[in-house]
């Protein structure tokens, strides 16, 4: 497929750079062992087996341990099996370049999450650049989305047996909430998504959160109670996240959005800390976990359940993918996520609406 804006490109990365030698290979190949094991059990099992039926006591016991030696054989190499099909793996590197704000950024980031990927997984590369002006096409999105399950297959078939499948996404934040609404949370295999962060002054990646559903162990937002916006349509509802505790400067423009755009009922969460938010996956799953039990609860108009909902964000990509996954899986269609335009200094919807 030809690299065009809205056309998704999949690129088979490969796996570790690394190869162990042979000698650490055969040492941790689960079945070699089981395989001597079954082989030492069987033999020495079937003369132990004979010595007591012929009752020929001499040299009985050698031959017992002989068995027991191949049985232990047996599970050692059933451990390193199940060891093996633990930690392998699948990486998929997912980004939607926006050519406007950070598309340099982008490719560097895309660059980094390829080689942190590459150290320990199978790693399946796709990528997608948005067009220049808003609004994006929700089919890019869409067709990244569906290459990107696409990739997972076909590492699946590379990588047997793999027991998770890692995301590193970049991308703008609203296309990352349509993005992770289009991949949803119900999947076989667990999938997490790993998000970058500083440490000691370098940048890495961390298993941020998975798309599965997860106990809620933490509340670190304050939920504020749900708003009414006055001129705003019942059936209309938001959500907003203020992750980066920016308050009016975050707060102000959605509310002038949500009057824009006729939206009647907004939701708000701000964080109950200053400064950054912790990077750990502890803090990214508490934070969506909280997000989507607060929304589910929320005392929002009967009409507002059936009707559109948006999404005002901030913070990791990672969160955003998570949310859209979580909450707009079941119909994509009726959520708007909404794009910050510094040109014209306002919110613009993320699918375009169709009026």
């Amino acid at each position: 497929m030809s690299e065009t804006v809205n056309a998704p490109t999949m690129t088979v990365v490969g796996g570790p750079s690394a190869t162990p030698s042979a000698a650490r290979r055969l040492a941790e190949d689960g079945a070699v062992w089981s395989g001597l094991g079954g082989v030492l059990a069987g033999g020495f099992g079937i003369e132990a087996a004979k010595s007591f039926v012929t009752d020929q006591p001499a040299g009985r016991w050698w031959l017992v341990l002989g068995c027991l030696v191949g049985l232990a054989l047996m599970g050692v190499g059933a451990w390193l099996r199940l060891r093996k099909s633990a930690k392998t793996q699948i990486g998929l590197v997912v980004t939607a370049a926006d050519p406007v704000r950070g598309a340099r950024r982008a490719e560097l980031l895309d660059s980094k999450a390829v080689e942190y990927s590459r150290e320990n997984t199978v790693t399946v590369k796709t990528h997608l650049t948005l067009p220049a002006t808003h609004p994006w096409p929700k089919e890019g999105i869409d067709a990244l989305a569906d290459e990107t399950l696409a990739a997972a297959g076909i590492a699946e078939r590379l990588v047997t047996g793999a027991a998770r499948i890692n995301v590193i996404p970049t991308m703008p934040l609203p296309a990352a909430f349509r993005f992770g609404a289009r991949i949803g949370h119900t999947h076989p295999r667990e999938i997490v998504v790993h998000a970058m962060r500083q440490q000691d002054g370098n940048p890495s990646y961390f298993p941020a959160t998975s798309l599965r559903e997860n106990p809620l162990t933490a509340e670190p937002l304050i939920a504020e109670p749900v708003e009414s916006i006055e001129g705003g349509a019942p059936s209309r509802a938001a959500l907003a996240v203020d992750l980066q505790n920016l308050g009016p400067d975050f707060v102000q423009p959605v509310r002038t959005a949500c009057r824009r755009h006729g939206i009647g009922t907004l939701l708000l969460f701000r964080r109950k800390t200053a400064g950054p938010l912790d990077e750990t996956a502890e803090t990214y799953t508490a934070v969506v976990e909280q997000i989507c039990r607060a929304w589910r609860d929320a005392p929002l108009p009967s009409a507002a359940r059936t009707g559109r909902h948006a999404a005002f964000l901030t913070g990791p990509v990672a969160i955003s993918v998570a949310l859209g996954a979580r909450l707009a899986n079941i119909q994509p269609d009726r959520w708007t996520a909404f794009v910050f335009d510094n040109t014209s200094n306002t919110y613009e919807p993320f699918p375009a609406e169709v009026t």
